[in-house]
């Protein structure tokens, strides 16, 4: 079967790779859709010395399934989790299945084949079934999963300003829920140039945009008396200047994670002392939220079918990808589509 590799910076190739067999426990998936996103796009671009497969936000038909698998189907249509919880770990079993971190991963399976491929292997455990979508809006409910976490991780109340800083398609779904939860105001954030991404935040109901290369966000808050919470789903480095955006009591929920020394920054403790600021990190390992996906994606309250810019056959991977990160100004989602 064919897989796409990736290696830094910015190599991508397809593979023939062979096809192992099936432990009891786990489905063969043929993949129907897998989205690039921005994980990926940090091995791409630095982070991945050696090549490797990969690609987690998919959906796909099962194909196959070994002896002991009870809940699943040939047929069935079905997205996959990242990594689900321990049921018999302490946190678990304490009622915190949110903390438990060392339950089956998909990303650490160390197969041939991840999401960009033609098939893919996974533990019947990480399998969420659905219907009434299509196969691209199942390859968004990883990354709606991470989006619902971070607003979670917020805390949004009625009445508050809420600033969503960066506007990849974590952030625009996230735009969306703030702006269906209660948000007097939601405004987004995003260096300019990026067209398509700032025209969608406001398609979605953006109150207003500011260019962070163009505008100091303290300055924005001093105008605006500032934001009660922040979505930062942009590189660490700019949570300080979320928490610069923030009026007293301001919470700033946070998800971007970089390698190396991008993983380091600095804050201001001056400001979070004076101003009583939280910083929450939202982590979505294990993954969670894919049943509540479903709903707010058949409900209408989350559209992502606007959020794919580019659509690409995994043969055509090394060039698609590649033209899809050189279009900055159009590019949001590249989505691989197997017929």
């Amino acid at each position: 079967m064919k897989a796409a590799y990736l290696k830094a910076p910015y190599q991508f190739e397809v593979r023939d790779v062979e096809e192992r067999a099936l432990k009891p426990e786990e489905v063969l998936i043929r993949v129907k859709a897998c989205g690039y996103c921005g994980h990926d796009n940090i091995l791409a671009k630095y982070a991945a010395e050696d090549w490797q497969p990969f690609g987690h936000e998919f959906s796909g038909i099962v194909e196959r399934t070994g002896k002991t698998v009870t809940r699943l189907a040939v047929g069935d249509h079905v997205a996959v989790e990242t990594s689900i919880f321990d049921p018999g770990a302490d946190v678990s079993l304490n009622g915190h299945v949110e903390l438990d971190m060392n339950g089956p991963n998909f990303m650490s399976m160390g197969d041939n084949s991840m999401g960009f491929s033609e098939y893919v292997i996974a533990p019947e455990i990480l399998c969420v079934k659905f219907s009434g979508l299509s196969f691209e809006e199942g390859a968004f409910l990883e990354p709606l999963g991470v989006a619902i976490d971070l607003v979670k991780t917020a805390d949004i109340k009625l009445n508050d300003d809420v600033l969503v800083l960066g506007l990849g398609p974590i952030g625009l779904m996230a735009l969306q829920m703030a702006r269906k939860s209660g948000a007097r105001r939601v405004y987004a954030a995003q260096r300019s140039g990026a067209d398509a991404r700032i025209d969608l935040a406001k398609r979605f109901g953006a109150d207003g945009v500011i260019f962070t290369d163009k505008v100091n966000l303290a300055e924005f808050a001093f105008e605006r008396g500032g934001v009660n919470r922040v979505l930062v789903t942009s590189p660490p480095d700019t949570i300080d200047m979320a928490t610069k955006a923030c009026t007293a009591g301001g919470i700033v929920s946070f998800l971007g994670i970089s390698y190396g020394e991008k993983e380091r920054f600095s804050l201001n403790s001056n400001v979070i002392h004076g101003k009583k600021l939280q910083v929450r990190a939202s982590n979505a390992i294990p993954a969670l939220y894919f049943p509540e996906g479903i709903d707010l994606l058949k409900a209408g309250i989350v559209d992502v079918k606007p959020l794919i810019s580019h659509r690409f056959a995994l043969e055509d991977t090394p060039e698609a990808l590649k033209s899809f990160i050189a279009d900055r100004g159009h590019g949001v989602k590249a989505m691989m589509i197997n017929e």
